[in-house]
């Protein structure tokens, strides 16, 4: 048998798949970053698609169809908001299998829809096709709110900060999957119902914050891709990290997870992760505040080798999240 894509992980096919398509026409950037930018004769535009997959990233056993709807079109509100910019347009394809009851599919377009507005948003079109499993796809325009943002713009020197708090998504999962369903209501609805921080990610992109993504696959591993793309080091203080204080509530269920190794590994909080230089660091903070955001400094942007709590990130990595390896 030859090698498989969970023999290689996500980032190692990404990166394949990069070569082959090849070098981004002058002014773009392509593949590597949470967006695509492509530039026109209005000015660059941002490109994205995310899907939700049954049993992949989600199941009917505790997830709703408007639960559907609605995670993937934060998901992709989410990449666009780490490359600073606004979401505008979304196309959308769904793949249902023909036993699919007609009233799933209906609150699965309430969630998506709901959503759309919710982030001032249109849906303009998309796909329909049949699969085994159910999935929606979305391909996700918009525009910068000044100069996209992209992941390998940190400097050494630079602060690393985090926006809200972290782990409550993962905790949730756990809660969901462990048969918790009358737990933390909190931590669930970070699960289920995230929302992506699209004002924050215009307020950060219009101050200049030098590179950004948005957590996705967990705090760890989208540090590591950060730090990888923009050619730098860290020093990160794990003690510093801001834990979602709803993981309490996992206190009283004997062997649940450790609620700071959600915060470091756990994905899909959709929080920002941005450096920054210390001299607006205070203006962020204060800006965040204006629309109800917290904001924390977990460490800083370095020339050496990036260093999580005094050990290489690589001996960290395998606690974040990779489709192709199902952990």
């Amino acid at each position: 048998m030859g090698t498989t894509v969970a023999d290689i992980g996500e980032d190692v096919l990404l990166q394949r798949i990069a070569e082959r398509i090849g070098p981004p026409d002058p002014g773009d950037v392509w593949a590597g970053d949470d967006a695509a930018v492509l530039r026109s004769l209005a000015g660059p535009l941002l490109w994205t698609t995310d899907a939700v997959v049954e049993h992949v990233d989600f199941e009917l056993a505790y997830c709703s169809g408007y639960d559907i709807g609605w995670k993937a079109m934060a998901a992709n509100v989410s990449d666009i908001a780490a490359m600073g910019g606004h979401p505008e347009h979304a196309l959308a394809t769904l793949f249902v299998p023909p036993s699919t009851e007609l009233d799933l599919v209906d609150d699965l377009l309430n969630g998506l829809l709901d959503a759309a507005t919710n982030w001032e948003l249109s849906v303009v079109g998309g796909d329909l096709s049949g699969g085994r499993d159910l999935a929606l796809s979305i391909a996700l325009s918009g525009t910068p709110a000044h100069e996209p943002v992209l992941r390998s713009g940190g400097a050494a020197g630079e602060a690393i900060c985090v926006t809200g708090s972290l782990g409550g998504a993962a905790g949730g999962l756990y809660l969901l999957r462990n048969g918790f369903a009358d737990g933390s209501d909190a931590l669930i609805r970070r699960q289920l119902r995230p929302q992506a921080r699209a004002e924050e990610g215009v307020i950060l992109g219009t101050l200049g914050v030098g590179s950004m993504i948005d957590i996705s696959d967990g705090l760890l591993l989208d540090l590591a891709r950060l730090c990888a793309s923009g050619g730098v080091g860290c020093d990160v203080d794990p003690a510093a990290v801001p834990v979602d204080p709803e993981l309490s509530a996992l206190r009283v269920i004997p062997a649940a997870p450790d609620p700071t190794r959600l915060a470091l590994a756990g994905g899909e909080d959709f929080e920002l992760l941005f450096t920054i230089d210390p001299g607006l660091e205070s203006r962020a903070s204060e800006l965040l505040a204006e629309v109800g955001t917290a904001m924390t400094r977990l460490g800083t942007v370095t020339a050496g080798p990036p260093m999580v709590g005094g050990r290489n990130i690589d001996e960290w990595e395998e606690l974040g999240w990779d489709h192709l390896k199902g952990r």
